[in-house]
């Protein structure tokens, strides 16, 4: 019982996100994107003094314009909802 509560809690810290509702990264995510979406985040959140829930946003920003550039070429695929415009996003290059 105790190996098989061990395999399940491993298991559940490889497939769960970190940031849930944008579904970029993990637990164990060493990606450019992420370092650098990541130090855009907490360079925000001070000087902005942004909550929690707010440098989650500014980081799932980040990644969705970083994964829409890489994938599509572009910043936006949808509308102006896709994503909070924070101060600084778009000078963000991994």
């Amino acid at each position: 019982m105790k190996k098989l509560s061990v395999y399940i809690f491993i298991g559940l810290i490889f497939c769960s996100n970190a940031f849930a509702w944008c579904e970029f990264g993990g637990l164990l995510d060493w990606s450019k994107e992420h370092k650098a979406c990541g130090k855009y985040a907490r360079d925000l959140k001070e000087s902005m003094n942004l909550d929690q829930f707010d440098t989650t946003d500014a980081y799932c920003a980040c990644r969705i314009r970083l994964y829409n550039l890489e994938e599509y070429g572009v910043e936006k695929i949808h509308g102006d909802d896709e994503y909070r415009n924070f101060p600084g996003l778009r000078s963000v290059r991994p």
